[in-house]
């Protein structure tokens, strides 16, 4: 007789889910709030500093180029290979840092750059791996982990690499040392956890690649867009993908500046370890309590009807933000309280626009089409960090978050009109 087929490993999609997506947030991190804190401990001014992330984030941007050739691998090594790669270069980035005045730099530039191209494929492959294996219940169910995930790595890579490196220097460790040791640490963090991935990826089914050659996947990428361009949801949504964040991005952008700007010069004169310690201790029940409002908020109404609220919620920090840097003196407990209303606004509020996106994204060519619609979001992201930082320097931190709160008002209209054509989603 033949002996019955060992059962299946039970999925365990809650654990790729949170170590993944903490993964994925590492190299956003670095860049987004590690890297600008680190240019300003250098000396650089705000205008050069938001230049230089958007510069960094449009390279990344760009992952839908690599559709074609990342098809040609099963999604679960990939990941994991480019989970390594990270950590091989955060490694080389720390090693080569101390050099920065010198022959380093280019090195270090040049790892900055690399890790924004692998970055681009391991997010690519990954939101694709998301969409693909979960059905659109499973998706909802998960999103609040996925969100309450990626910004636990946005605190690991970000506040907690600045705390580490500003005790550094506290203890007379020179800038580009202390930062190199933090970018250590970060290698070793990436390491540990693409190991714990690759135990999370053994209970998942197989999954076999498509078969295609690189023209045939051209053309597959090809359809699959030409099926998003003529999709009637499309327009709605792309207007929502630019403009629901808009003004929670320009707050995004200055924010960590601001914090760390002296008094003179109308910033909160936070030091290293101070704006690291808020950050982290709001982290805690602000991300967990934004992603679960959120993922509740749209399990139980859905897409469309989730997303005015959710949109209200996530630009009600820029009141508190506008209100902080329109004075001088505020205690540490008001500052801590604003950054813990952000980090719940942004977590709830984020939720409502991934799901709308992987809500367009599903069907064929899933990965393609959600690559596409997360480079418009991309664009939509770094796009203002050309001008950010030099708009604030021109029109003082007062007047330019006031500026960024008006941006609420055409993402809020941008949110009416997705939830038409997202009613029955």
């Amino acid at each position: 007789m033949r002996e019955a087929a060992a059962p299946a490993p039970k999925r365990a999609v809650w654990a790729w889910v949170a170590g993944c997506y903490v993964f994925q947030a590492l190299p956003a991190a670095v860049r987004d709030e590690a890297l600008p804190v680190a240019l300003r401990n250098l000396g650089s001014a705000d205008a050069g500093i938001t230049k230089i992330q958007s510069v960094l984030g449009l390279i990344f941007g760009f992952k839908v180029l690599m559709a074609p050739f990342i098809a040609a691998f099963r999604p679960r090594p990939l990941i994991l290979l480019s989970q390594v790669a990270t950590a091989a270069l955060l490694l080389l980035a720390g090693l080569t840092l101390p050099a920065m005045t010198g022959p380093g730099g280019s090195a270090v530039v040049l790892c900055l750059v690399l890790l924004s191209v692998v970055a681009a494929a391991h997010d690519f492959t990954l939101d694709g791996y998301f969409v693909a294996s979960l059905d659109e219940q499973s998706r909802a169910r998960h999103s609040g982990l996925l969100n309450v995930a990626s910004k636990v790595g946005a605190v690991l890579a970000g506040p907690c690499l600045i705390g580490l490196a500003g005790t550094l220097m506290q203890h007379g460790r020179p800038v580009t040392e202390a930062w190199s040791v933090a970018l250590f640490v970060a290698a070793g963090f990436s390491l540990a956890t693409a190991a714990t991935n690759a135990w999370s990826f053994r209970k998942e089914p197989s999954h076999e690649s498509d078969g295609l050659d690189v023209r045939g996947r051209f053309r597959a990428m090809g359809a699959g867009l030409r099926e998003l361009l003529r999709d009637p949801r499309l327009p709605a949504v792309a207007a929502l993908i630019l403009l629901y964040r808009a003004s929670e991005v320009h707050m995004a952008r200055v924010l960590p500046l601001y914090s760390l700007a002296g008094a003179e010069k109308g910033g909160l004169a936070l030091d290293n370890e101070t704006y690291a310690l808020l950050r982290m201790v709001t982290a805690v029940g602000g991300l967990a309590l934004g992603g679960v409002v959120g993922s509740m908020v749209v399990t139980r109404f859905g897409i469309g009807r989730s997303l005015i609220p959710l949109g209200l919620a996530m630009h009600a920090p820029l009141l508190a933000v506008s209100w902080l840097a329109a004075g001088a003196g505020h205690g540490i407990w008001s500052v801590g309280v604003v950054f813990l209303v952000e980090y719940v606004a942004y977590g709830a509020g984020l939720c409502a626009l991934l799901l709308a996106m992987m809500k367009l994204a599903e069907g064929s060519a899933a990965a393609v089409r959600y690559a596409a619609l997360s480079t418009l979001a991309l664009l939509a992201a770094y796009l203002p960090g050309f001008w950010a930082g030099e708009l604030a320097e021109r029109l003082g931190y007062a007047r330019y978050f006031l500026f960024s709160l008006s941006l609420a008002a055409p993402g809020m209209a941008a949110a009416l009109w997705a939830r038409s054509k997202l009613r029955d989603a």
